[in-house]
């Protein structure tokens, strides 16, 4: 009986030690994903994650952490899997309903991505993208009272995007946040397919309409600036501090194999202090397409991944495209915020 109990303390004993050990990996892969994500290194990221989720898949917020990442790098299917599967262990969150309104509008699904746009604004969302998408989506379907009020509401948290098309489209706002003038303007229906059934992805693909309001896939940055309003003044008071639909390109020549072209809201005409040192090799030819916003102090506090404008959407290509627009640095501007894009034009081995 003694050597019984002993042997069943010992077993209790050696497992205790086992899970520890095993909680201890899962933490450090899990600080360790943390950090790739913030270097951009999100392929990487997501190897680290794919270890955490295989060992308890409801560890912190990995789940979310993933979708995150893959969304990131135009895994849109990927992404949507990872957000349904974390509603269904913790329920639903801010952070979920918010990327699964972005995942779904990436993937074309129209009416469940404004029904999660929605329902992330009901839950006190504060980020400016969300707004941004809705009043996107009540434009194409020719609601712009609505869109309107999403767009002062996007310009109030920041959006240079809403202050540019609530002057455009809504003019000011009065007392009861009802545009004052609503010229007339040519909008379609978006049309609703749904990709929830998909359940397998490669990483790397990307949709053929993920941006409503942005140009289909282009092979070079010349024809994506064409296809923009250039130029374009805004008439209001507020002219300083909001930047005009200025869309001439910046054309940089890095190597025979790459050159860039930035152009948006007036920083292809901003003078750059500091670029990063670019190598691409790649066996492909065709463009990946960064959307940047850069601080008033020169540098870029955000950058995603356009699938809409790019061509290329290998996982390797689009994570090093992303981390290299963080690393450029402007000089100083009097807007608080200029936002547009920066293309890798690349040239392959093929």
């Amino acid at each position: 009986m003694r050597i019984t109990i002993i042997t069943i303390l010992l077993l209790t004993s050696f497992s205790s030690m086992f899970s520890q050990k095993i909680e201890e990996e899962v933490g450090f892969k899990y600080v360790k994903a943390e950090y790739l994500m913030t270097t951009e290194r999100l392929e990487d990221a997501i190897k680290e994650l794919n270890d955490i989720i295989k060992v308890s898949p409801v560890y912190k917020d990995a789940l979310m952490l993933r979708a995150n990442t893959r969304y990131r790098l135009g895994a849109f299917k990927g992404a949507k899997d990872d957000i349904l599967k974390s509603i269904e262990a913790i329920g639903i969150t801010l952070g979920a309903a918010s990327l699964l309104g972005k995942t779904e509008y990436a993937l074309g699904n129209v009416d469940p991505a404004l029904n999660s746009l929605t329902a992330a604004i009901s839950l006190g969302s504060q980020d400016e993208r969300i707004y941004e998408l809705r009043a996107d989506i009540y434009e194409d379907k020719g609601e712009l009272l609505k869109a309107c009020e999403d767009w002062y509401t996007a310009e109030d948290l920041g959006s240079t995007k809403g202050a540019i098309n609530a002057r455009k489209f809504c003019g000011k706002r009065t007392n009861s946040s009802e545009p004052t003038k609503t010229p007339p303007v040519d909008v379609g229906t978006s049309s609703t397919s749904d990709n929830s059934d998909d359940s397998t992805e490669e990483e790397s693909t990307s949709p053929t309409n993920a941006d409503n309001s942005s140009t289909q896939s282009n092979d070079n940055s010349e024809e994506v600036v064409d296809d923009e309003i250039n130029s374009v003044p805004i008439d209001d008071e507020d002219n300083s501090t909001i930047p005009v639909e200025d869309n001439t390109p910046n054309k940089i020549e890095i190597d025979e194999d790459l050159s860039l072209s930035i152009y948006g809201q007036g920083i292809g005409k901003r003078k750059i202090l500091d670029r990063p040192s670019i190598l691409i090799l790649s066996d492909q030819t065709g463009t990946v397409v960064v959307e940047v916003c850069i601080n008033e102090n020169g540098k870029i506090d955000y950058a995603e991944f356009n699938p809409a404008k790019s061509t290329l959407t290998k996982n390797s290509l689009v994570s090093l495209a992303i981390r290299k627009s963080k690393e450029f640095w402007f000089e100083k501007s009097d807007y608080k915020k200029q936002c547009g894009f920066i293309v890798f034009n690349i040239k392959g081995s093929e």
